[in-house]
Parts: structure tokens; sequence; C-alpha cells
């Protein structure tokens, strides 16, 4: 039964994997993503060996799953950045996640080099096979995932900040449905440590788990892959000077310190902001990012951001935000309007959710919006 489970997975992976590949939005992260998917699948079929017992048929195909899930935590760390970092760049130093599968490669190299004989009198051995199963490489390979799902987690929230000088739409800030992923596949990691010492340790009940956990890890991994087929997740980034974006975040007048924006241009830019604000309305898009309001002003990203953190003494959410929120404020204070719901008022404005409205309201009136509203509208009657 669980065989039948995991080759379904591992085909529909194969059409999942092929549909990323293919999709032209997130070209970046859809990458990382069908890498994963096809790590899995292979991984999903050397389970599928060891649970009919054919790695005596197949004596090369074992020790693999040794190797392969080295590669897991490198690309779900690597996936988080792609989504979460709106200035992700591919860079050489990425590749140093990659030096525990580097290591193991060349530790496993000589079992990997022996003839199918010596394999065979190997794998005959059961005893000396689950030994060698619980030894110190599959022990540490668990802590190694642990330790990336947790990098993976750090990188999330870490970047949260920086989506908001990107992006008005608290979805594509909050990426709600990843972070849910990522805690669950640390879940799903700890339980698996938790199962490979049940297993070591032949623990009632709790050792018959493997390999049904892997179930798991396949929804998991086919749910985000869903999710990032019919949904915007990632911005496509457009270069900018290095002194754009820092690594550390800082107060504006230190992070653009060597920014080579004038006051002139500077104030130019702020004038040209505030003037295309009022008379074209861009932050009726609900979806509106700092990339197309820059090519909306046929000005860099870097030096539009810059600008509206400095000039604006906001991050580019709550610059938007601001606009909507004034907007909203005459919208439902015009008589004509009064038949609408407060939430359709403010979709209409350009806000994404309830909560986002509600929150962003809340912090700059001081009030909700049905007292804003009930107030305003009883001053007038007087």
């Amino acid at each position: 039964m669980i065989t039948a489970i995991l080759l379904s997975g591992i085909i529909q992976g194969g059409f999942l994997a092929l549909m990323l590949l293919r999709k032209p939005s997130n070209q970046i992260a859809n990458r990382i993503l069908a890498a994963l998917i096809l790590v899995l699948m292979s991984h999903l079929f050397l389970i599928c060996l060891d649970v009919k017992d054919l790695f005596l048929l197949y004596p090369h195909f074992s020790r693999l799953s040794w190797l392969l899930p080295l590669l897991y935590g490198p690309l779900i760390l690597l996936l988080t950045q792609s989504i979460t970092d709106p200035d992700f760049r591919l860079h050489r130093r990425q590749w140093l996640s990659l030096v525990p599968f580097g290591v193991y490669f060349f530790v496993l190299l000589p079992y990997f080099a022996l003839p199918a004989a010596d394999k065979l009198a190997y794998l005959s051995n059961p005893r000396l096979v689950a030994q060698q199963d619980f030894g110190w490489m599959n022990t540490l390979t668990n802590y190694l995932h642990v330790g990336f799902v947790v990098g993976a987690l750090a990188t999330f929230y870490r970047n949260l900040r920086k989506r908001t000088d990107h992006f008005s739409n608290s979805e594509l800030i909050d990426v709600h449905w990843l972070k849910e992923f990522l805690w669950i596949v640390l879940s799903v990691m700890l339980f698996s440590v938790a199962t490979f010492y049940a297993r070591k340790y032949r623990l009632a009940h709790l050792e018959s788990i493997y390999p049904a956990h892997f179930l798991l890890v396949v929804v998991l991994v086919y749910w985000i892959a869903f999710k990032l087929l019919h949904e915007q997740t990632a911005l496509t980034p457009v270069p900018a000077p290095p002194q754009a974006h820092p690594a550390q975040e800082a107060e504006p007048a230190i992070k653009y310190a060597k920014s080579s924006l004038t006051d002139a241009l500077s104030d130019d830019i702020a004038r040209r902001i505030t003037n295309l604000m009022h008379s074209e309305k861009p932050y009726l898009d609900n979806n509106l990012t700092l990339v197309q309001l820059a090519a909306r002003l046929d000005i860099p990203r870097h030096q539009l951001s810059q600008v509206i953190n400095t000039a604006f003494g906001v991050n580019f959410f709550e610059f938007v935000n601001q606009y909507r929120l004034q907007e909203f404020k005459i919208q439902a204070l015009d008589p004509s309007n009064q038949h609408l719901s407060l939430l359709g008022i403010a979709l209409e404005c350009g806000f994404n959710s309830k909560a986002t409205f509600n929150q962003a309201f809340k912090k700059l009136e001081g009030t909700t919006p049905s007292d804003f509203v009930r107030r305003s509208r009883e001053s007038v009657l007087k």
C-alpha cells in the first residue's frame, strides 16, 4: 500500500516539476522547487527499493539514500530566499550550503566505486546494514535537516521588513502559506528524528512508522508547488546598485549614507511621486509593487525606495496605504456611497483584506473605521 502511494507521488511529482518549469512567472523560485521535487522523487524511488528489498537486485542504488537527503536543506533555504527576498540573486556563496553534500559524497565515494559483488556481500548482512544505516552519517543528516529549516525560518522573518519596502499587498509581504509550510516542515523533520531513534532503538509501535512518515513530506512539497503555481508570491527584481539595499537594516540617514542621489534629484522624485499618486491613483491597485511604481515614474526602483524612506519617512507599504486611507475617507463620507459597506469601499480603495484595512486605519487614525465614519457623519449633521 505504502509503495503504491509513493509511486503515485513520484508520478505526480514529475507532472508538477514540468508545470513549474513551464510557468513564466516566479521562474527562479519555480526552478528551485522543481529541483526539490526531483530530489524528492529520486528519494522516494530509493525508499520503494528499500521497502521491497530490491537493493539486492540493484546494488548500485544502495546508499544513494544517504546522499540525496543532503540536498533538501539547501534547496528549502534557497527556495525561501528566492520567495521572500525581493533582491534575491544567485551568488557563489550560496554554494556553501552544499558543503555537507560534498563531504558526504567524498566519504561515500569508495563505496560507490565498489563492484556489484562487493556491495551484494555487504547488503547480504542485514545486521551490518542496519548498524551502519543508523551510524553517524544518517544521525548527523537529521540534525542538518533541522538546522537548515531553522535557517530558512530565520531568513523568512528577517526578510519581512524588507518586503514592506517593495509591496503594498499584505499577502505578498507575509506569504502566510510559506510560513506555514516551513513550520510544518520543521515539525515533520523533528518527527523524523524521533522516528529515526525509535527504529534505531527498536521502540515498540513507533519503529513501524518508517517509512510512512515520508508521505507527509510528499503532501507538503506538493502543496507548496500548488501554491507557487496559483499565487503571485515573488518579485521579479530589477538590477540595482549594491548601495541600494545594504545587508544590514539601519536608519535611513545611515542606510543611504553612500547613496549618489542628490537632494535636488530627491526633491524632484518626491514631487513626481506625489503628483502621480494624486493624478493617476496607482494605489487603487491592491497588488501595486515598488517595481511597478518605479516603472511608471521611469526611475530606478532603488531611488524610489530611498526617496520614500527619507523624504516621506515611511516604507513603501505604509506610503501606499496612507493614500488608500485618504481615498477611503473621501469615499466613505460621500453621501452617494452610503449604500455600500465600509469593507467594500476599502477594497475599492486598494486594500486587499479586512484585517490589513482595520490595522492600517487604527494605526494612523487611532480609531476604528466605523467609529470614524459615524463621528464624521454626526459632525456634518450638527
